[in-house]
């Protein structure tokens, strides 16, 4: 064999050897189709599975997507679209649980080989809200996907994310994870996102949509604090002071959240009487002020609401919150006094002659039987109150068994010249009523 030959026969040989070398996965290579026969071999599983999924031979297409898969899974963004659907269709017949977690391999490596990594995450956490349940670890996992999204990329959430990021947020506060201040972030990033688009389409009824959704997701959550209600609504009101329906919608959540103590609580009670002077509004004002033991600031606002309306019924009740006001500060014959006006003006204000009852009681006009004696007229007015207030029957019948116990008693009425009952009696001092001698029952 001349030297020429073999040569000829060694570069074949070798050629042969490089052939073999270079048939490798696009896996190994780090490439889309790898080389030689299994580039070959990959366009080829590609196309008889796109064919198979084309005509939902969903059997013979999820085998030849398992090949590209496994040895060209860059080859193509189309192969994780179909084996997304693959997965989704075996979940669908199935209703194996296993098959979400194959769901999500597909979307996340679609992610690590493709990128697009926002719109694929809000895509897995569509895909969880539908499919997760209330699996704790699905709860977590979309949560944080929409977290991110929102936080890193918010020119990817549409009015739909925004929704889905609060629900996330309230299952997760409910399932324990995170606590309120992070349901307040999501919702107040959502509440942005919404925000922004509205100020570019006012009119959009989407995101108009959306925005009274993730609102109605929030206060029903139980994450609602006060604090967070100040934070949500604080700079909305002071950037629209004459919107009276926000105005009211706030002061109401406050006191449907039990906020009424709190600052901002007061604050919204300044602005509503500000914009409508009532005496409903001037009167919450003053018992605020009297809670706050500002007690010359309850006066005039509780003398405003006095002179903001005339009619009768309300100034009797104006009146009969004066007379609380003065009751609870010791002041009991000022609280008689306005007790008695109250009463005036509306001889069915039960609560007024309430009051005037417990003015009396516990007063100090002389001697131990004077004093006993106060209760006779006590449980005189009690009586009357809860027959013109049927709403007071309870309160009253248990003072009444307090007071009852009070009655001078026998020996006292002896030593006073008294000694049946039924009897007209005066009691004397400040008090100045008529009554009827009753004895304590010893």
């Amino acid at each position: 064999m001349s030297s020429r030959a073999i040569r000829v026969i060694a570069a074949a040989g070798l050629t042969t050897v490089t052939i073999v070398l270079s048939a490798q996965k696009g896996i190994d290579t780090e490439t889309p189709f790898g080389s030689g026969q299994d580039s070959i071999r990959c366009r080829q599983n590609t196309l008889a599975c796109s064919g198979f999924f084309e005509t939902r031979e969903y059997d013979s297409a999820m085998y030849y997507w398992r090949q590209v898969f496994n040895e060209c899974p860059a080859s193509s963004e189309d192969v994780y679209v179909m084996g997304e659907e693959l997965y989704r269709e075996l979940l669908s017949t199935t209703g194996d649980s296993a098959y979400i977690d194959s769901v999500i391999m597909v979307m996340s490596l679609r992610t690590f080989y493709f990128d697009n990594k926002p719109s694929n995450d809000l895509a897995i956490s569509l895909f969880l809200s539908e499919h997760g349940g209330n699996n704790s670890f699905y709860t977590d996992l979309r949560y944080n996907l929409l977290k991110e999204v929102a936080d890193s990329f918010p020119g990817f959430m549409d009015q739909n994310h925004t929704v889905l990021l609060v629900e996330a947020a309230v299952n997760s506060y409910s399932a324990g994870m995170i606590d309120t201040t992070e349901v307040l972030a999501a919702y107040l990033k959502a509440y942005e996102i919404i925000d922004n688009q509205l100020k570019v389409t006012p009119d959009d009824s989407r995101y108009i949509d959306a925005a009274v959704r993730i609102e109605s997701l929030y206060r029903a959550s139980g994450a609602m604090t006060c604090g967070s209600i100040e934070a949500i609504y604080s700079q909305k009101v002071d950037e629209d002071i004459r919107n009276t329906a926000l105005l009211n919608e706030v002061f109401n959540l406050l006191k449907e959240k039990g906020c009424t103590g709190s600052d901002f609580y007061y604050r919204m009670a300044v602005k509503l009487f500000a914009g409508n002077r009532t005496a409903e509004n001037a009167v919450r004002l003053a018992e605020l002020n009297l809670a706050r033991n500002n007690i010359e600031k309850a006066e005039g606002y509780f003398s405003q609401a006095y002179s903001i309306d005339t009619s009768r019924l309300v100034r009797s009740d104006v009146l009969t919150r004066i007379a609380a006001m003065e009751l609870a500060l010791g002041k009991k014959q000022e609280a008689r006094d306005r007790g008695e006006h109250a009463y005036e003006l509306n001889n069915m204000n039960g609560k007024a002659v309430f009051i005037i009852a417990e003015a009396y009681a516990g007063s100090n006009i002389g001697d131990a039987f004077a004093n006993h004696a106060v209760y006779w007229v006590v449980v005189d007015y009690l009586n009357t109150a809860k027959s013109i207030d049927p709403s007071l029957t309870a309160a009253a019948n248990e003072k009444i068994r307090e007071y009852s116990k009070l009655f001078p008693t026998r020996e006292e009425g002896f030593y006073h010249g008294i000694t049946d009952e039924g009897i007209v009696y005066r009691v004397g001092g400040w008090i100045g009523e008529v009554t009827r001698v009753r004895f304590r029952k010893e």
